[in-house]
């Protein structure tokens, strides 16, 4: 897993009870145009059992040859991108902020260890309103995290999400997913900074949506930058890249649609590959930013190498 290093002195050796920690997890990438930091948010588990569509022993076989356990891989990265162009700052999801634990919710951390202050952040757009993706939004006390940004969201999301009427409805675990999306939300809808968008609507002038629904209703993928230098920031279009490229109709059991989840993950990687674009994804290994390429075995991750920024 590749993270900005502090190459300026030596390490102590920690002792007794000290725990050794990491430099801070942010890594910058110019494609293009476009300077895009991946943030690295932290950690969670996808385990063997929650994929679909295998027998355990195919899933677990294809975790074992990534060098994974084969009962899932229990460090699975999550990931935001912060995307520079010439003229704003663009969040592209928020992290987990406290909704999760304390293995993730590092995205504001690392996004002030990069150098960027969240007032300085314009937009942000979010992929679906899981809460790895949209919690980072709010402090623990409900504030604002961004305190100038307009953040977006597909229609589909949000009607799904922030209706009292499916909130109401929604079993045990779905039913935290609801509250947790409206109280992310809560301050920007005060303040008339939450804004929906139709499915493959621009949401702001040169970034594209490009409709991925299946993992919820309203999943959805940015595309910024032009021609092999355009980047798909694809969300949770892949929660296993050792399982799900290999076998890109395995689903996961949190997807609301498992049928539209494969059909949205296979057109995202055909777009991928056969454009040669380049993808950035919050669950692929981080910094969750390389290339897809089409093999026998279905897809192999081609990540981005480590180069100083210029």
């Amino acid at each position: 897993m590749l993270v900005h290093v502090d190459f300026s002195g030596p390490r102590t050796v920690p002792r007794g009870d000290a725990r050794p920690t990491s430099a801070p997890g942010f890594q910058r990438v110019r494609i293009g145009d476009l300077l895009v930091t991946a943030l690295y948010d932290g950690f969670a588990a996808i385990p063997a059992q929650d994929l679909c569509g295998a027998t355990p022993a195919e899933v677990g076989r294809l975790y074992t040859e990534a060098f994974l356990p084969a009962d899932g891989d229990l460090r699975t990265a999550v990931i935001a991108f912060l995307v520079q162009t010439d003229c704003q700052r663009i969040l592209i999801d928020a992290g987990a902020g406290c909704l999760l634990g304390p293995d993730t919710g590092h995205v504001a951390a690392n996004l002030a260890a990069s150098g960027t202050d969240p007032v300085e952040v314009d937009h942000v757009l979010l992929t679906h309103l899981h809460p790895d993706h949209a919690g980072g939004l709010t402090t623990s006390d409900g504030q604002a995290v961004f305190k100038r940004a307009i953040v977006h969201a597909a229609r589909a999301d949000a009607a799904h999400y922030l209706d009292p009427t499916h909130a109401a409805a929604a079993p045990g675990t779905q039913s935290q997913i609801h509250d947790m999306a409206a109280r992310a939300l809560a301050p920007y809808r005060a303040d008339g900074r939450f804004v929906t968008f139709g499915a493959g609507e621009e949401v702001i002038p040169g970034v594209r949506s490009i409709e991925l629904p299946g993992h919820t209703p309203g999943h959805t993928g940015y595309l910024l930058g032009t021609g092999d230098k355009t980047v798909l920031f694809g969300g949770d279009t892949v929660h296993s890249h050792a399982v799900q490229l290999r076998r890109p109709d395995i689903a996961i059991a949190y997807d609301s649609d498992r049928v539209a989840a494969v059909d949205s993950r296979r057109r995202a990687f055909d777009l991928v590959a056969g454009n040669r674009w380049w993808i950035a994804a919050a669950h692929l290994p981080f910094p969750g930013l390389g290339h897809l390429r089409r093999d026998s075995h279905g897809y192999s991750w081609v990540p981005v190498t480590f180069t100083p920024v210029v």
